[in-house]
């Protein structure tokens, strides 16, 4: 091989690694095989809702995430697991999904402040807070359509009822794995 030809295929391999997110970003629009879901919420209960009249399989992530993995998950893929959790959930499977070599193609903050949702992206497509936006009190199926791309997923049946802030201020994360 010619040195330069060496050079090259370096500095697009250097690229690729600096932007896991938009690489990742081409991957997801699949259908999700496995959806975890914090079920102690509403916006959780409506995400998991909105997956299961999708075909989804869904789990509750109602105990410690890595008992949860390595227990009755064990085996599962981390191919096209999504999910809506806490944020301690979502560094657990952030470590999981590191130690496949596996990247988030989604990251999307949600946090409650004053009565309102306010949506922060880390990682995927720059279109996804608009399509959150106009979810409003619906955002958790919102956040199922930008994971597989059917934008049907806010009128669907499941979760009707809308999600309303409390005061209280917390905060959710939805993300999908590579």
């Amino acid at each position: 091989m010619i040195r330069r030809d060496v050079l090259k295929l370096g500095s697009v391999a250097t690229a690729g690694l600096m932007m896991p997110g938009a690489l990742a970003a081409v991957g997801l629009r699949r259908a999700p095989e496995l959806v975890l879901i914090d079920d102690r919420s509403a916006e959780g209960r409506m995400f998991g809702a909105v997956a299961v009249e999708s075909g989804a399989r869904v789990v509750m992530a109602g105990q410690d995430m890595l008992s949860m993995w390595h227990g009755p998950l064990r085996g599962a893929s981390l191919a096209g697991l999504c999910g809506l959790t806490t944020y301690a959930d979502m560094v657990v499977i952030a470590g999981l999904a590191a130690e496949a070599r596996r990247s988030f193609a989604l990251r999307i903050a949600h946090r409650h402040e004053a009565g309102a949702t306010v949506h922060q992206l880390m990682d995927g497509p720059l279109n996804s807070l608009p399509i959150l936006a106009a979810a409003a009190d619906r955002w958790p199926a919102g956040a199922w359509s930008i994971m597989t791309g059917d934008l049907g997923a806010v009128g669907k049946r499941g979760g009707t009822e809308s999600v309303r802030p409390t005061a209280r201020t917390g905060m959710f994360w939805s993300w999908s794995i590579a």
